[in-house]
C-alpha cells in the first residue's frame, strides 16, 4: 500500500471515498481530512476502479448502490488486481445477512448507513495503524 512521506517522516494514509451521493462525499472528505487523512473521490463504481488502479490509495470506503457498476462489482475488480487493498463497504443495507454477504464478497469491514462519523474515523485509524 503506497504511503507518501511528508515533512518530518510522517507517512500519509490516503482514503478513496467511492459514493455517488455528493453530500456524503463532501462530509466524508471533510471529516477524514480534518483527522489528517488525504481523500480521493469517485462518483461511481467504474470511476472507483479507475482511481484505485491509477492512484493506489491506502484504503477504500465503498458505497454499494452506485450507477454503472455497483460497489460489490467494483470491489471484486479492485481485489482481483490488488488483493490486499482494504475496502470498507458503506451501505444502507444493514441486515446481518447483508453484512455477512459483503464480508464474504471480500470487504474488510462494513459500515451501516447512516453511520457515525466517529465510527468512520475509528475504522480508518485502525487500518492506518495496521499498515504502519
Amino acid at each position: 500500500m503506497p504511503e507518501t512521506e511528508l515533512a518530518g517522516g510522517k507517512a500519509r494514509f490516503i482514503v478513496l471515498v467511492a459514493d455517488d451521493n455528493e453530500v456524503a462525499q463532501r462530509l466524508c472528505k471533510r471529516v477524514l481530512e480534518k483527522a489528517g487523512y488525504p481523500v480521493l473521490i469517485a462518483g461511481d463504481g467504474l470511476q472507483a476502479v479507475d482511481v484505485a488502479m491509477k492512484d493506489r490509495p491506502s484504503m477504500i470506503l465503498m458505497d454499494v448502490a452506485m450507477p454503472g457498476i455497483d460497489g460489490l462489482e467494483a470491489m471484486r475488480r479492485i481485489k482481483g488486481e490488488m488483493p490486499s487493498m482494504p475496502i470498507v463497504i458503506a451501505s444502507a443495507h444493514s441486515m446481518a445477512s447483508d453484512r455477512e454477504r459483503f464480508l464474504a464478497a471480500g470487504a474488510d469491514n462494513v459500515l451501516s448507513k447512516p453511520f457515525r462519523l466517529a465510527d468512520l474515523i475509528s475504522i480508518v485509524d485502525q487500518l492506518a495503524t495496521a499498515v504502519r
